[in-house]
C-alpha cells in the first residue's frame, strides 16, 4: 500500500507538471492594448483614430485580483452626484459587460444631472431646450503575444446636454455608456464596468452648467495573468465631451 501511495503521487506530480507545461504562456500574455475613436465618412465607411495604446510586453505575467480587492471604479465614492446646486439622478454603476457577453438589460436608469430646487432635484419634465444626443463610439483591441485580437470592445457614450430649467443653466440627461459589440478569443475572460465618478457646475451659482464624470474599467484575463484599465470621460452641459486618457 505504501508503494502504491507513492506510485501514485509521482504520477499525479508528473501529470501536474505535464498540464503546467502544457500551457503555451505567449498565447494568454496580453502583450498590448490600443483604443481607438471610430468615425464614419459620409459614405458610411468606418474610420479608426488610435487615441492611446499601451504595451505588455516588458511585464511578467501578473498574478491574477483577488476577489473583493478594491479597484479604481470601486474607490470613486458611493454617493451619486450631490453638490451645492446641481443632483445627479440615476444607476450611479452598472455592469456593461460580465464573463464575455455584452449586457442588453435596459432596467437601469442613465444619468441625468439636474438644478436642485430647495434641497430637491428639479422635475425633468419641467426642463427645456434640449439639444439633440451626442455620441462618440470607441474601439478597444487587446492583443497576445503572437499578435492575436484577443478581445475586442466597442463601446459608445451618450448624452444628450443643454436643458434649462426656468430660462438658466445647461444641464444633463441620458448620460450612458452603451456596449456595441464583444468579441472574447476562447481562454479569455473580458468585464466592463461604468461608473458616475462625480459631478460639478462649470458655470456660475446663476447659471450652472452641469458637469459629469464617468468611469469605465474593464479587465481582461485568462489562466496566468490579468490586466485592468480604467478611464474617465467628461461631458459637459454645454455640449463638451473629453475622454481624459
Amino acid at each position: 500500500m505504501k508503494y502504491f501511495a507513492l506510485g501514485l503521487l509521482v504520477s499525479l506530480s508528473m501529470l501536474n507538471a505535464v498540464a503546467t507545461e502544457a500551457v503555451d504562456t505567449k498565447m494568454y500574455t496580453v502583450s498590448k492594448m490600443q483604443v481607438s475613436l471610430v468615425k464614419k465618412d459620409l459614405l458610411g465607411i468606418e474610420l479608426k483614430e488610435k487615441m492611446f495604446q499601451r504595451s505588455y510586453e516588458a511585464s511578467l505575467p501578473q498574478i491574477p485580483s483577488q476577489d473583493g480587492q478594491p479597484s479604481p471604479v470601486d474607490e470613486a465614492g458611493k454617493i451619486i452626484g450631490v453638490a451645492r446646486d446641481l443632483v445627479a439622478l440615476g444607476e450611479d454603476i452598472y455592469n456593461l459587460v460580465s464573463k464575455g457577453k455584452p449586457n442588453i438589460a435596459t432596467d437601469y436608469a442613465p444619468i441625468s444631472v439636474v438644478p436642485k430646487i430647495d434641497g430637491q432635484p428639479a422635475d425633468i419634465l419641467e426642463t427645456e431646450n434640449w439639444k439633440m444626443p451626442a455620441s462618440y463610439t470607441y474601439e478597444v483591441v487587446y492583443e497576445n503575444t503572437y499578435g492575436m485580437d484577443v478581445v475586442t470592445f466597442r463601446y459608445t457614450v451618450i448624452y444628450s446636454y443643454g436643458g434649462s430649467f426656468n430660462g438658466k443653466g445647461k444641464y444633463l440627461t441620458a448620460v450612458q455608456i452603451i456596449p456595441e459589440q464583444v468579441h472574447v478569443l476562447w481562454g479569455f475572460d473580458f468585464t466592463a464596468t461604468m461608473k458616475l465618478g462625480g459631478i460639478a457646475n462649470h458655470g456660475t451659482r446663476d447659471n450652472p452648467i452641469a458637469g459629469a464624470t464617468l468611469l469605465l474599467e474593464h479587465k481582461v484575463s485568462n489562466i496566468i495573468n490579468s490586466n485592468l484599465e480604467t478611464y474617465a470621460f467628461q461631458v459637459v452641459g454645454n455640449g463638451t465631451f473629453k475622454k481624459i486618457r
